[in-house]
């Protein structure tokens, strides 16, 4: 992994006097100590990142990475693999739903094609043409990918953080590739060999037959490559997919940058835990919106020790949950900035 060290270079964790200031100003004001829960552990996270006291946010920007995955050959989806080109230019028309709702939210959307078997044939403003292969192989059979292949990909992650970073506030990301929440249940099963059955879920919508083939796909090529022995470039490699390499990238340029990272469900989730193994600080700037439907997600919390503050039963990706929480960031910071203490109170309506 030195080729992803060199590049961050020297990485700095949370300024923890800020925390202590932002935590002595929350506890001074009108209210029980802790009564705000999530929002002054947000508000806290934030001074940490950013420094205290804290600006409002000025600027949010969600990514969106785009990739076909090979292993839709043995049957994992539902979905067929032009879904994967035909959603992307969607979003970015603004008639899928993360095009909507980045839209309502006042949310600068950009998506990235990273792997895209198909090329979007229209050109958009914030369609970032990245692809490093068109689609990657199936990896039931062969290898997703190599490893140069997985590590051009993160970079493409690292880049678009920094391209992006001056001026925006906050980052939130989401995927969107037909197969991915397989190519992601592998990569989290690499890691901790756990029951299959807490990591893997019907994804799009699979039949009780597709899900028992899904895991066995999964087990027999982990187990062939024996994925659980590698460090998580080669995890990626062998197993996960471009969309995800972005965004483990993406993870680690909000680290590189001090941004704060929004993570959305379970492959976004699994991206920042594989980004974590990278480099542990991740873990210091991102914070976890919504609880995906799928059951792995529950693993990746356990394993950060977090958890998250949304549920909505969603499971649809594109990063829908992370940017639902953008107006909950805002609320936590000006709380943090206009709630006033009880002596200040008190001399207003005396």
């Amino acid at each position: 992994m030195t080729e992803i060290k060199d590049i961050l270079g020297d990485i700095k964790g949370l300024d923890l006097e800020s925390m202590i200031m932002a935590q002595e100003e929350l506890d001074s004001k009108m209210k029980p100590q802790g009564s705000l829960g999530v929002l002054e552990k947000i508000a806290k996270k934030m001074a940490g990142i950013y420094g205290y006291p804290i600006e409002k946010i000025r600027k949010r920007c969600h990514i969106v990475a785009s990739a076909d995955n090979g292993i839709i050959e043995e049957g994992v989806s539902s979905c067929p693999v032009e879904y994967t080109r035909i959603v992307s230019e969607a979003m970015l028309n603004k008639i899928a739903c993360i095009g909507i709702f980045t839209q309502r939210l006042g949310v600068e959307f950009n998506l990235i094609d990273v792997g895209m078997k198909t090329p979007i044939p229209r050109a958009y403003g914030n369609l970032y043409e990245k692809n490093i292969r068109r689609g990657t192989e199936n990896f039931y059979k062969m290898p997703a990918m190599n490893r140069d292949e997985c590590i051009r990909a993160i970079k493409v992650g690292i880049d678009i953080i920094a391209e992006k970073s001056d001026g925006v506030t906050v980052f939130s990301n989401g995927e969107m590739g037909i197969g991915n929440t397989t190519t992601s249940s592998a990569i989290l099963y690499s890691f901790t060999k756990f029951d299959l059955d807490k990591i893997v879920g019907r994804g799009g919508g699979l039949s009780d037959l597709a899900l028992i083939k899904k895991k066995m796909i999964i087990k027999e090529a982990c187990n062939r490559y024996d994925t659980f022995n590698m460090e998580p470039i080669d995890i990626i490699s062998h197993v996960g997919g471009l969309d995800i390499a972005c965004m483990v990238g993406m993870y680690l340029g909000a680290v590189k940058h001090r941004k704060l990272m929004l993570v959305d469900g379970f492959i976004s989730a699994v991206a920042a835990f594989t980004a974590y193994r990278i480099e542990p600080k991740v873990k210091d700037f991102i914070l976890f919106t919504h609880m995906s439907e799928e059951p792995g997600m529950k693993v990746i919390l356990d394993l950060f020790e977090e958890k998250a503050f949304l549920n909505l039963n969603m499971r649809l990706g594109e990063g829908t949950g992370a940017v639902l929480a953008y107006p909950i960031l805002d609320c936590a910071l000006d709380m943090l900035n206009g709630m006033k203490t009880p002596t200040a109170v008190y001399n207003l309506f005396k």
